[in-house]
């Protein structure tokens, strides 16, 4: 298999995972319209893959601390971060606060990986593919904060 085949499949499966990652959150929004009072269950899953999906998108950076060898502290900070501020938020505040926050984590988690992701060799399909995934996200938990209040 030649260099250029092996990168198309990788491209391939790399979008179909991250769009098929979508499915869960899109999941829980349809569950959330289509039941007549927003279950817990149909809520906490979707709040416990928010924040397993918030930590996975962290936990990039520790991969880059331990690969790249600059930056190391900020790079640990960073894959933390969103995790930690994602279950303090989960215990310590109303839902609503939590989803919101949580749901602007991703939005955010974009921002900061932005000029990171810039200055490294990242295939162009990610670049183009992650802030989609990061809006729908976000875009997702604001529709379950509406049928909280609805």
């Amino acid at each position: 298999m030649n260099e250029l085949s092996e990168q198309k499949r990788l491209e391939r499966m790399g979008m179909r995972l991250g769009y098929l990652g979508l499915l869960p959150f899109v999941i829980g929004v349809l569950a959330a319209f289509l039941s007549n009072e927003l279950s817990s269950l149909v809520l906490q899953a979707f709040i416990l893959y928010s924040l397993a999906i918030l930590s996975f998108m962290g936990g990039i950076h520790w991969g880059l601390a331990l690969i790249l060898g600059t930056r190391q502290s900020t790079r640990l900070m960073i894959s933390v971060l969103p995790v930690i501020l994602g279950w303090i938020c989960l215990i310590a505040l109303p839902i609503h606060f939590a989803l919101s926050i949580i749901g602007a984590g991703f939005i955010v988690q974009w921002f900061v990986d932005r000029p990171i992701l810039a200055e490294l060799p990242i295939p162009s399909w990610y670049a183009e593919m992650r802030p989609r995934l990061a809006y729908v996200v976000a875009g997702c938990h604001l529709l379950v904060l509406f049928r909280l209040f609805s």
